[in-house]
């Protein structure tokens, strides 16, 4: 059975991490490694994965020598993980028991496919889930994707693109790295409800600009992919002029 790394990149999330490493320590699917990687918290979200950490071997904690940013502690936290199926969990969010069994089973089930998407559910500030929410299914022109909860990708996959785009200055790393992927392997919805997204009104998310403002186009790898299936220009954000 494949070993699952866990990458959780945080900053200032003291109040949340207990509950997601929690849900991380009861997933039925054993072989797991949680890597938590800390992007220079101030407020003891460093000192309490340090604690947590030395209570189990498979929690690993880390810190940048410096702050880098959403893209670039995405990339750090990477770095350190060592399964062959990689998965995301912002340290805010939840898994349900059963999340890691079944990505790892869809994953074992479908060889050709290189990354997996859940469904996911919303909750509040306090952890009460009130929405559920399905993703669409793959689309050939990947018009309506980017990173979707709960992601799996195979490391294989991965190692045919650029990585992490860390010259993002934007918390859209996650959804670059998709497109990149989608680009070269096929991918899968996986029709379950396995994350739990908190909403409490500060997530980096909800700071993202909209694709026809961002001045990140020119680097951006998931404008670059999705103007090409559209017949856009991913520059000017312009329909391509057809002959």
């Amino acid at each position: 059975m494949p070993k699952v790394s866990v990458c959780c990149s945080v900053l200032n999330q003291s109040g949340w991490l207990l509950d997601m490493i929690a849900s991380v320590v009861a997933q039925t699917y054993k072989d797991w490694e949680l890597i938590i990687n800390d992007d220079g918290s101030t407020d003891g979200t460093w000192e309490l994965a340090q604690v947590l950490a030395s209570t189990d071997t498979r929690i690993k904690a880390f810190q940048n020598p410096k702050r880098l940013g959403i893209p670039g502690n995405r990339a750090a936290a990477f770095a350190h993980a060592t399964g062959e199926l990689i998965c995301h969990l912002d340290g805010d969010d939840e898994l349900y028991p059963y999340s890691v069994q079944i990505m790892v089973s869809e994953a074992l089930e479908h060889p050709d496919a290189a990354l997996f998407q859940s469904d996911n559910a919303w909750m509040d500030k306090g952890g009460v889930v009130y929405q559920y929410h399905a993703n669409k299914e793959p689309e050939e022109n990947l018009s309506h994707f980017g990173w979707r909860h709960f992601g799996m990708y195979r490391r294989s996959a991965y190692d045919t693109t650029a990585g992490y785009n860390t010259k993002l200055i934007s918390a859209c790393e996650d959804g670059d790295l998709f497109m990149q992927i989608a680009e070269k392997h096929p991918f899968r919805r996986v029709p379950y409800v396995l994350y739990k997204h908190r909403w409490h009104g500060g997530n980096a998310s909800g700071s993202n600009k909209k694709c026809d403002t961002c001045t990140e186009r020119p680097i951006c790898n998931y404008i670059r992919v999705w103007a090409k299936h559209v017949g856009m220009d991913h520059i000017t954000y312009k329909p391509l002029n057809k002959e």
